[in-house]
């Protein structure tokens, strides 16, 4: 549930946790880990969930200012990506995730490196994040499939102060010049996140935009829009996200539309969860229906089990199901 309970809060997402005044330095890290199993053949599959490890860090500067910074790296992965067989070779490889530098005080945030875009920080109803049946995902999700579910590097972000329950980020993506010369200033990409959050309501609003002349270029700018809402009533948690995303740099493209609903339900240490995702393919025949309920259970405050149960309906490819029961450790 990382994205549904992490991502809307924005600004704490890009300077996470909130540093100390003194200097000091964290390690920090997830280890996920499920047994898949699915239908058509696809059989049983051990899978590594995005697990990370990180280094974290600040230092007062006085005036109430600070230095802020963070290296973080993907583990690739827990399960060796072994396909069949026994395989006896270490854990290894890492992708970078978000690794930065930056300056924190009364004026906001503002920090340049590698980082999750404000647009996919902005988050979604997905309850399932970071699992099998992940439904904010960049090319198989339900939110942010036309490569709108974004980690870039070249990125400059600023990310505002909170006004009594409102704040935003906004941040740009350069296209450091290549072989085709399509560079085309620091800000080639843009991103944006609104986010209000008062009492039990939260409410976010994401644009995102890809200039045509950005990276190896193309015929029109390619751009997506999204709004989340997410309300909590007593023990019962609702959510819904509404997206209109160019899938394309090409001339004359439609927007895809994408539709993801929500809801859970806490008793204790177990959350219940079901969701429903449409994404409408407006210029051809991938059009997707979601169905995914599942169980999360709490064995402590760092360490939690879930079991889900994911069916696709697609428009032409055969339809698909995963059963997913997986084992998450924070540090």
């Amino acid at each position: 549930m990382k994205k549904s309970l992490i991502a809307l809060a924005v600004a704490g997402a890009f300077a996470a946790p909130a540093f100390a005044a003194s200097s000091n330095v964290d390690i920090y890290g997830q280890a996920r880990v499920s047994i898949n199993h699915g239908d058509k053949n696809a059989g049983w599959t051990v899978s590594d969930q995005v697990s990370r490890v990180g280094i974290k860090g600040s230092e007062d500067l006085g005036g109430g200012m600070k230095a802020i910074w963070q290296w973080e790296s993907q583990l690739n992965n827990l399960d060796n990506n072994s396909t069949a067989g026994v395989s006896t070779a270490s854990v290894t490889g890492t992708t970078q995730r978000n690794t930065f530098i930056g300056l924190a005080g009364g004026f906001g945030t503002v920090l340049a490196g590698t980082h999750d875009s404000p647009y996919k920080l902005a988050g979604s109803a997905d309850i399932f994040g970071d699992t099998a049946a992940d439904s904010q995902k960049a090319t198989s999700g339900i939110i942010g499939r036309n490569s709108f579910d974004t980690r870039a590097n070249n990125a400059t972000a600023y990310i505002s102060p909170d006004w009594s329950g409102f704040h935003f980020a906004i941040a740009g993506f350069a296209a450091e010049e290549g072989a085709a010369g399509n560079s085309r200033g620091l800000w080639g990409a843009q991103s944006l996140a609104l986010v209000y959050a008062n009492g039990p309501l939260k409410v976010t609003g994401g644009w995102e935009r890809y200039d045509k002349e950005f990276g190896a270029g193309g015929a029109e700018d390619k751009d997506a829009y999204k709004l989340n809402a997410a309300y909590k009533i007593g023990d019962v948690g609702l959510g819904l996200t509404w997206e209109s995303s160019d899938p394309s740099n090409a001339a004359g493209t439609k927007k895809d539309k994408g539709l993801l609903a929500s809801i859970t339900y806490g008793m204790g240490p177990i959350t219940l969860g079901y969701q429903y995702g449409k994404f409408d393919d407006k210029n051809g025949t991938a059009d997707l229906t979601r169905n995914t309920v599942g169980a999360y259970y709490a064995l402590s405050k760092r360490t939690q089990s879930y079991l889900a149960y994911n069916k696709d309906n697609n428009q032409t490819a055969a339809d698909a199901a995963t059963w997913t029961v997986g084992l998450n450790h924070s540090f």
